[in-house]
């Protein structure tokens, strides 16, 4: 070889080698880094797509670029070294081989170049990430945000999805699972942290492989990485558990497999979780302590079918049911244990625990019990009376409760007084409270009433306008006299007006016709009182099925407005329906009505009822604000034939009426009816007053009725306090022609009590006599009064209770009538307006010449005071097409041709 061409040879090694030691490898290049101060990074100017006002982001933009690559720890190459290598080789930053070119002469690991566009007010900046040396393909990084300002944080953006590039770490390009067969693949894909297209992070993935298997539903669960194009596709592995082919229970003999069944979340078809078998299998345990079996032991043992799936057996040692065997109030000293314990809920066993299900603890009940207990001393006047958590123990031969009590001193109320913004003499305010009564016989002092004369000061000053008023209580205790003294403390602040009243949820119900029932106007002076009574008035009319008034602060502390949000409900019924009683059997009836007709708050319906002794058709029409006035109008058309005991009877007529508020609980109802019927059909051996009015007659009648309702209840609600009276009084003929003349007059008086909880005592009392008016003559038959049967006497047939004719022994009708009920109500189901009764009637009717309470015979020995007296069970249902009602009633006296067993249903009656 000649001597010149081994010198080049070697000269050409030797530079090679030069380059080599200044240039990272390929292999250098391709492996990840751990630090961004290991990697060089050289922006080139931008291609700006948008006005000349923007151009300078040509340069601008790479600078910022630059900055920011700098604050995130990379290395970049300076301006004055980019563009002395672009001059050196005569290249544009605009080609395509200059981004490749300039990071090859800078020593840059990666070249970054790209454009800006603005498009309206959306940035859009398009870079792309080059590897000089063409081992990997230039990787797109793109950021947009909206508006010229956010400019930086589109380039933050853009920084932080191209440093995973910048770092040599992989992308995720695909993400799938492996193995599933009963779950959707999405089970596992919606919860993982990692998204297809971010940088691959070893620490999110061991957090997706945890999470995975979290979930319960894998015996095994891997991720597997595969080298796809452009980064790695990540595989998620698993092994499902068996489904659940079908569930067993073993062992289970005083609680239902189906019960036992119930409380488990696992079910036919899923997948065994563990967690939720824990779940499960604490589920069944609780159920066994609820019913006494507080060592029952629960375990699971699951039996495989092959092809995944097993079943799942529960596995039940259920021991012996513990009762309470002992209860003790420790400590109890000045109160009578005794007395204690009847105010517990938990109860030791007695003879009747079987029955009653009473000994059997209920471990809900304990705190409860430990409050009562602490309220029992306090309002008795152990005013720092402690009772600590009870202590239960579980025994062999059952369960042993301690109540732990510190009594301290009972102290007697000493005297009461008022202090602070009084708008009241101080005597007057005390009137409203009831620890004054105590003050005065020197007994113990009750926090109970402590309570309620905050409540009722505070309702005082409401109701004058002192919205925000507060109550607050302050007791001084002497003991060594063991007495204390209760002072009151007043804040009146400002007195509020009425803003506004906003109406929401009215869907179909007119605006006026809530607001009329309000008590509370735009720019009236707040009122409790007021405010409670709109809402009673809104729940009566029946609208609704939701009412809630709330009070809304307005910014100004002398005003408020009153948000009233209502539900509309239902108001319009069609239905159909077929019944039975005792008296006229097998019956239909069908009915149209409406009660809000057009949202204005009219009311119509069409009835119709057909047996074999009744058929009756009625119209009725109603508006209770006539032309928006407190003027109620209304109107009637009817038809009706009746089969009564010794004659029937077919009346056409019609009636209107007027109703008039003459107070806020009290209404005036006038009205006059016209009527013409006739009476056809009577036995031979009727009563000598039936036969003398057979034939027809025209009845015209007019009525006037002072009635007064200061109940809480109304519709399907359950009242559970107030009064209902009214007197009516009616003449027919004189002045107003017809056939019929007569008077009459009625008094009916009801009241409901809360006995307790939601037990509601009823009381119902009617009082009727007739008489004859100036025309003198005999008192028409369909005014006589006769009892029997639903909204009387229960227990006995229809109008059997009655006066006999002194001739032919039948009934007759009596011109005196007294009527007596006491019920016991309880709402079975509030939601479906259901309600079960216990009752207890007596009534009677006598005719003339027979004083009210007298002992009349009749064919039977007379009962005490004159009375026919029953008792019975029913149950009421306010159902979509009207009131239904199922009694029982049985007769404790003997009555002339009525059995003392009576069943009877009825549609739209009550009383």
């Amino acid at each position: 070889m000649p001597r010149g061409s081994s010198k080049k040879i070697f000269l050409a090694m030797a530079l090679v080698t030069a380059f080599l030691a200044v240039c990272p490898t390929p292999r250098q290049l391709y492996a990840a880094v751990t630090s961004p101060r290991e990697v060089t990074v050289v922006v080139l100017p931008f291609e700006v797509n948008a006005g000349e006002d923007l151009k300078y982001l040509r340069q601008g933009l790479p600078d910022l670029l630059s900055d920011r690559l700098r604050e995130a720890g990379f290395t970049v190459v300076d301006k004055e070294t980019v563009d002395k290598a672009l001059a050196s080789k005569g290249l544009l930053s605009s080609d395509p081989a200059a981004a490749k070119e300039i990071g090859l002469l800078t020593n840059a690991g990666f070249a970054v170049t790209g454009s800006f566009s603005k498009l309206g007010e959306t940035l859009s900046i398009d870079a792309r990430v080059i590897d000089p040396f063409g081992l990997k393909p230039p990787v797109p990084v793109f950021a947009t945000r909206e508006g010229l300002i956010n400019l930086l944080p589109a380039v933050d953006d853009l920084v932080s999805k191209m440093k995973g590039d910048l770092l040599g770490l992989d992308r995720i390009m695909d993400i799938d699972v492996e193995g599933t067969s009963a779950l959707d693949k999405d089970v596992v894909l919606l919860r993982l942290a990692t998204k297809k297209g971010e940088v691959l992070d070893a620490k999110i993935l061991n957090t997706d492989l945890k999470t995975v298997y979290d979930l319960g539903y894998f015996d095994d669960v891997k991720i597997v990485l595969r080298d796809v194009s452009g980064g790695k596709k990540m595989i998620v592995q698993v092994v499902e558990k068996p489904r659940i082919q079908a569930l067993g229970v073993k062992g289970a003999k005083e609680i239902s497999s189906e019960d036992i069944i119930k409380v488990a979340n696992s079910k036919k078809g899923a997948i065994l979780n563990p967690k939720v078998l824990t779940e499960d299998l604490n589920a069944i345990r609780e159920l066994y302590r609820k019913g006494g079996y507080f060592n029952a032991k629960v375990t699971h043992e699951i039996e495989s079918a092959g092809t995944g799936q097993a079943r799942l057996n529960f596995i039940i040692d259920e021991g012996k049911k513990l009762f309470i065997q002992k209860i003790t109030i420790d400590g109890a000293k000045q109160v009578s244990e005794g007395d204690l314990k009847d105010e517990l809920a938990i109860k030791e066993r007695g003879l009747f625990s079987w029955f009653s299900q009473g000994g059997i603890l209920k471990e809900d009940l304990l705190e409860r019990d430990t409050a009562m207990l602490a309220a029992y001393y306090n309002n008795r006047g152990f005013i720092d009376a402690k009772v600590g958590n009870p202590d239960v123990q579980i025994k062999d031969d059952g369960i042993y409760i301690t109540f732990k009590v510190e009594e301290g001193v009972r102290f007697r109320v000493d005297s009461v007084r008022v202090e602070g913004d009084l708008i009241a003499d101080a005597e007057k305010l005390l009137e409203v409270t009831k620890v004054r009564l105590a003050s005065g016989k020197k007994d113990f002092l009750d926090r109970s009433a402590v309570r309620d004369d905050l409540k009722a000061l505070t309702d005082y000053y409401n109701n004058f306008g002192f919205a925000y008023a507060e109550a607050n209580v302050r007791m001084n205790d002497h003991p060594e006299e063991k007495t204390v003294d209760v002072i009151y403390v007043m804040r009146k602040q400002q007195k509020v007006h009425i803003r506004r009243v906003l109406l929401e949820g009215n869907t179909k119900t007119r605006d006026n016709v809530i607001l009329r029932e309000m008590r509370l106007a735009d720019g009236d002076l707040f009122s409790g009182e007021k405010l409670k009574r709109s809402t009673e008035r809104l729940d009566k009319i029946g609208y609704f099925a939701d009412v809630n008034i709330e009070p809304v602060p307005t910014g100004n502390p002398e005003e408020m407005d009153l948000k009233v949000k209502v539900k509309d409900k239902d108001t319009g019924k069609i239905g159909g329906g077929i019944g039975y009683s005792s008296y006229d059997g097998v019956y239909f009836a069908g009915n149209l009505d409406e009660q809000n007709l057009f949202g204005k708050g009219w009311g119509a319906s069409l009835q119709g009822q057909w047996s074999k002794k009744k058929t009756n058709y009625t119209f009725t029409v109603f508006n209770p604000r006539w032309d928006d006035s407190n003027l109620g109008v209304g109107a009637q058309a009817y038809n009706r034939n009746e089969n009564l005991i010794d004659y029937q009877r077919s009346t056409i007529g019609g009636k209107v009426n007027f109703v008039y508020p003459i107070g806020e609980y009290t209404d005036l109802i006038w009205d006059y009816r016209l009527d013409r019927y006739t009476i056809y059909d009577v036995v031979t051996n009727a009563a000598q007053a039936i036969v003398d009015a057979k034939g027809t007659h025209l009845a015209s009648v007019a009525s006037v009725t002072v009635a007064r309702n200061t109940t809480n209840g109304g519709g399907a609600t359950l009242p559970t306090s107030g009064t209902v009276n009214s007197l009516s009084f009616a003449n027919g003929g004189g002045i107003l022609s017809g056939n019929d003349n007569f008077i009459k007059t009625v008094y009916n008086f009801q009241s409901y009590n809360s006995v307790i909880g939601d037990l509601v005592f009823h009381s119902n009392g009617i009082a009727g006599w007739a008489g004859k008016n100036w025309g003198n003559e005999k008192i028409p038959l369909g005014e006589r009064f006769s009892l029997g049967g639903m909204g009387s006497v229960r227990g006995y047939s229809a109008h059997k209770i009655s006066p006999l004719d002194d001739t032919t022994g039948q009934a007759v009708g009596g011109d005196k009538e007294f009527i007596a009920n006491l019920e016991l109500l309880y709402p079975l189901s509030k939601k479906a307006g259901i309600i079960g009764s216990l009752f207890f009637d007596a009534g009677n009717a006598w005719k003339e010449g027979e004083m009210f309470f007298s002992n009349p015979t009749r064919r039977f020995e007379a009962p005490p005071l004159g009375l026919y007296k029953s008792v019975g069970v029913g149950i009421r249902w306010f159902s979509p097409m009207g009131p239904l009602r199922l009694e029982f009633g049985h007769g404790l006296d003997e009555v002339y041709d009525s059995s003392r067993n009576k069943v009877e249903f009825s549609m739209g009656q009550t009383f």
